[in-house]
């Protein structure tokens, strides 16, 4: 389910920024480029220089993404939570803009105008620290009206026709919750969700610092390591090993959208 939210972050965020995607099945997807997104991930400035110099027009590239565990069988940039690729777009999509507010399109005809309720989608980083690191991305909604708070809300957003601009036809309804008490609210829960977790990885990670601790003990008493040393080296050792988590806020957005509540 980590590599389906991934996978879903990674096509709004091309599409949020016009870029077509021309194909895609369960096992990948490639996108075409645009001027903006190719200066910015493609590190080739010598090229658009060169080919507005000559008077010709540059070609954006196209990019294919592997995104299943069939990646052998295809050929294209493997995209997961630790390749450099999607850490350049966590980081692209943090520099352009972490806010966006979009809304869902109507079709037409309809009878009556229709009411769009307010969403407020915020896309989060977890990453587990110690001696190995495990980033995992969550996608949290939160309805502003009744409060209600849904998980993997990227997923749900995935079909939705989504615009910066309102269809005629529709009108909005007002938030109960301001923005940023829906952030706090959205922390709290994951918060929450991250006391209930058992955190195995951080008693082996504890397991393993005591260990190294008491080797480097055994040795300071044993050698002629000067206490200095022996306090430096400790402090290395509790620095790599001891346990933390780091939240990230990747992006966050105000979506107006037809549905009033979601599946949790």
């Amino acid at each position: 389910m980590e590599q389906q939210r991934i996978v879903q972050f990674a096509k709004r965020f091309f599409t949020s920024h016009q870029a077509d995607i021309l194909k895609e099945d369960e096992d990948g997807f490639e996108v075409r480029l645009t001027e903006t997104l190719d200066k910015a991930l493609m590190n080739r400035p010598f090229y658009w220089q060169y080919m507005k110099q000559i008077g010709q027009t540059p070609e954006p590239m196209i990019l294919s993404f592997v995104t299943s565990a069939k990646q052998e069988e295809k050929t294209g940039e493997w995209l997961h939570i630790g390749s450099p690729r999607l850490q350049q777009i966590f980081q692209l999509a943090k520099n352009t803009g972490i806010y966006t507010c979009l809304y869902e399109q109507v079709a037409l005809p309809q009878q009556k105008p229709t009411a769009l309720y307010p969403w407020l989608i915020a896309n989060v980083k977890v990453s587990y620290l110690s001696h190995q690191r495990k980033d995992v991305l969550y996608s949290y909604g939160l309805q502003l009206i009744h409060g209600q708070i849904v998980l993997q809300a990227m997923e749900q957003l995935q079909e939705k026709n989504l615009r910066e601009d309102i269809s005629p036809h529709a009108f909005t309804m007002k938030s109960l919750i301001k923005p940023a008490s829906g952030l706090a609210r959205i922390k709290r829960h994951l918060e929450m969700q991250l006391q209930s977790e058992t955190h195995e990885w951080a008693a082996v990670a504890k397991k393993r610092m005591e260990e190294e601790l008491d080797t480097l003990k055994a040795y300071y008493e044993a050698t002629s390591l000067s206490e200095e040393e022996y306090v430096q080296e400790k402090k290395a050792i509790m620095s790599q090993y001891q346990p933390n988590i780091q939240v990230t806020l990747v992006n966050y957005g105000l979506f107006y959208l037809q549905d009033f509540a979601f599946s949790s």
